[in-house]
């Protein structure tokens, strides 16, 4: 079979990787598709990823609008060249839309019920839908459950062993904590916010208090920041959260993946709150190995604590028990892209 992957985040290359190499080694044939958005780019030149650009990704709304007939008319044009019998996406409309524009099959893999441009024009087009088994909406009979969440499926011990030799060839001082602000200009993050600019100063100055602090941001640092910018490639953030001894911000992604890696991982952003999206609501009730606070100061203050008092051991007891208990992600989604 003939296979398209759209990706538009950092996040949907590594969610699909393994997936990806399997379809190869089984002889199916593969199209990465990829847009130009935060380091994806980046991440799949440093890991030798062959991937076409089908569109450009804009920062504000009008250019969004403006720039989708143009995304359009490439992808068809794509498609039409390649010949794929399934696109495979996080939750494109795009991929989506013309998926179903030509007779083709479509796979989304949406982790996030508040997203509603995907709840009211992805899902009715698409062929399959695959969720989390905790996801709170239900799609009918184009919905498939499987164990686990997507992060498991390139975090899993049985596919990903960190390197410490990232630790010491970066000059890595331990032990160190990891923050994470995003730029907040994506489509589902209107309206949303995270740290401001005062929050995250007193956040760097409480954790620098007890240990290295390096940054990772979606936004230029201010120059006050600077000094605090993580020193290595985007294809190593993970090996940089596992040795890491404490992970803070309002990012969405890396939260549950420094959770996953056996890192204390403190989330706080405006999505935290009744309405919360189940994956990181199960990764901190039913595993405790996540906490969600909707305050910045209330964040800060639990920062603070974690930095005092490492909490990393019984985070790792926490993460073996986890993967004790969820089967491989990968393999369930193989079989249904071998079989729709």
């Amino acid at each position: 079979m003939r296979y398209i992957f759209e990706l538009n985040h950092p996040k949907h290359y590594y969610q699909f990787r393994s997936v990806m190499h399997t379809l190869a080694a089984d002889g199916h044939s593969l199209l990465v598709l990829a847009r130009d958005k935060d380091v994806l780019l980046q991440v799949l030149k440093e890991e030798g990823v062959d991937y076409t650009i089908f569109g450009k990704h804009s920062k504000k709304m009008l250019a969004k609008i403006l720039g989708t007939f143009g995304i359009l008319k490439n992808y068809l044009s794509i498609v039409r060249h390649f010949h794929p019998d399934v696109i495979v996406s996080k939750g494109s409309w795009y991929g989506t839309f013309i998926a179903w524009l030509t007779h083709r099959k479509s796979v989304i893999f949406p982790d996030s019920e508040v997203v509603k441009l995907t709840n009211r024009y992805v899902v009715p087009l698409c062929t399959k839908v695959v969720t989390p088994q905790s996801f709170q909406l239900d799609y009918g009979k184009k919905h498939l459950r499987v164990a686990g969440i997507f992060e498991d499926c390139y975090l899993a011990p049985q596919v990903f062993t960190p390197n410490p030799s990232v630790v010491e060839e970066y000059g890595l001082k331990r032990p160190y904590a990891v923050l994470r602000f995003v730029g907040w200009f994506a489509n589902h993050d209107v309206g949303n916010s995270g740290f401001s600019s005062e929050e995250k100063q007193v956040l760097v100055e409480e954790i620098a208090k007890s240990m290295t602090v390096y940054i990772s941001s979606e936004k230029e640092l201010p120059d006050h920041l600077k000094k605090y910018k993580l020193p290595t490639p985007a294809s190593l953030i993970h090996d940089v959260l596992s040795f890491a001894d404490l992970y803070v911000g309002d990012s969405q992604t890396m939260a549950a993946e420094a959770a996953l890696l056996g890192t204390p991982a403190i989330r706080s952003n405006s999505f935290v709150g009744p309405n919360d999206m189940s994956n990181f609501v199960v990764l901190q009730d039913r595993y405790g190995l996540l906490r969600n606070i909707a305050s910045p100061t209330d964040a800060i203050v639990l920062a603070r604590q974690f930095a005092q008092h490492s909490q990393k051991n019984e985070w790792l007891q926490k993460r073996e028990a986890y993967y004790n208990q969820v089967g491989d992600i990968n393999a369930q989604i193989v079989d249904l892209l071998e079989n729709i």
